[in-house]
């Protein structure tokens, strides 16, 4: 019966790296002993008040959970050498593929102010066994310090689950390369590519296109946006029309949304504070070699941009993910809403925007595998790469989805629309 007392005081009273072991003796010499012993053993201490004390000495001993789950909200751990470290807020929603992360939610219960938490260990494809293993073990730790209240989840790279992808609010997750190697060597995060793009055409024949990252590619007549690691600009031609601006604006608020609210830059060519703006550094205005001016780079005027009224509208396009990547379904606008099926998971390009429908009878690897799915579908087709991504779930559809939509056709409705 010694052992059984003794091993919690030595655990409540070591701190550092040797808790890791001494806890998982205890708890293994609990487990040994009660099987070789039978019921009849002492075994008040294992769920005590004894052994609970000694995983709250334990997970006293862990900087990061001081004030864990204190206020509602995300709070998200990268492990790093066996450590806990915080990830920041401007990452939420981007995982290393070869890390390991411990992600808490803290919200009010529905009948009143009682503080209730869901804990999830996310695993990533190239994460290494001590990572996960830790993560595993910081999990449980901060489940203890928080009275062991919580609900735990585990996580998997590409099979997360509904609840986990709702605290990113309908962003789709981003897998970054690299990770805490071995030997610890920290990489970093890649660094997003600037990107051009044009918006051109009048009401109802509007196209959005990726162009060359130049100011050959800019003219007076069309709006640019420029998407870059820094923010996002609008930079509006003076001879752009306002049905050009308006939606360089939608697409510029929606970009911002789906990258945590990075800033949104507008400019207006001519105008006091364009020259100035670091939109410019970007697009160098001069061509040099080996350090020599050759020529100046300049914006053309409008008439290089074509004519608005000759812009081809893009005809909305239904695709169905399936085994061998996804196939059309039907293309045009007010598509009947028959078309989704339960038991389908579908990408609708709106030309400015996707969607992602998930209904409720599809497979769960057609579920898991949506946000993959639709980011193949906009390289496989060449559509922009910046174009917002939004899930919905088949019974859950906001009214902007639905609009997009007409009446079921005579054959009848495969959905549930709620």
């Amino acid at each position: 019966m010694a052992l059984l007392v003794i091993m919690p005081c030595l655990c409540g009273t070591i701190v550092g790296s040797t808790v890791l072991v001494l806890h998982t003796l205890f708890e293994v010499s609990c487990r040994l002993l009660c099987g070789a012993l039978g019921q009849d053993t002492n075994m008040s201490l294992f769920g005590s008040d004894i052994e609970k004390k000694c995983k709250a000495a334990a997970a006293d001993g862990e900087p990061q959970w001081d004030g864990a789950g204190k206020t509602p909200g995300l709070q998200i751990w990268r492990i790093e050498q066996f450590k806990v470290k915080p990830w920041p807020k401007s990452k939420y929603g981007k995982f290393h593929v070869g890390d390991s992360y411990i992600v808490l939610n803290t919200y009010k219960a529905p009948d009143g102010p009682k503080l209730m938490w869901d804990i999830h260990f996310w695993i990533g494809s190239e994460s290494t066994q001590d990572e996960y293993g830790t993560a595993a073990y910081k999990t449980v730790e901060l489940d203890d310090k928080l009275g062991g209240e919580p609900v735990q989840h585990r996580e998997v790279e590409h099979a997360e689950s509904e609840l986990f992808l709702s605290y990113f609010k309908g962003q789709r997750l981003q897998y970054l390369s690299g990770g805490v190697a071995t030997g610890f060597h920290h990489v970093e995060e890649e660094k997003r590519q600037s990107q051009l793009f044009q918006v051109k055409g009048k009401a109802g024949h509007l196209r959005l296109k990726q162009v060359k990252l130049s100011r050959e590619s800019m003219n007076s007549g069309d709006v640019f946006i420029l998407d870059t690691e820094q923010g996002i600009f609008q930079w509006n031609g003076s001879e752009s029309n306002p049905h050009e601006r308006a939606k360089a604006a939608e697409i510029c608020r929606l970009i911002a949304s789906d990258r945590n609210g990075v800033s949104v830059q507008v400019l207006q060519e001519g105008a006091a504070d364009e020259a100035n703006s670091p939109f410019w550094s970007h697009l160098p205005g001069e061509r040099k070699m080996l350090g020599v001016k050759m020529k100046d780079i300049k914006i053309k005027d409008a008439s290089a941009g074509g004519d608005d009224e000759a812009v081809e509208e893009f005809t909305p396009v239904l695709v169905k993910l399936n085994a061998s990547g996804g196939s059309k379904v039907a293309s045009g606008t007010k598509l009947p809403i028959s078309k989704l099926k339960s038991s389908g998971v579908y990408v609708y390009d709106t030309g400015f925007r996707l969607f992602l429908w998930v209904g409720k009878s599809a497979a769960q690897q057609d579920k898991v595998s949506a946000f993959p799915f639709a980011q193949k579908y906009l390289k496989a087709h060449k559509r922009p790469g910046v174009l917002p991504i939004t899930r919905v779930n088949e019974g859950k559809e906001t009214q902007e989805f639905l609009s997009l939509f007409g009446p079921a056709d005579s054959a009848g409705c495969g959905c549930s629309i709620m």
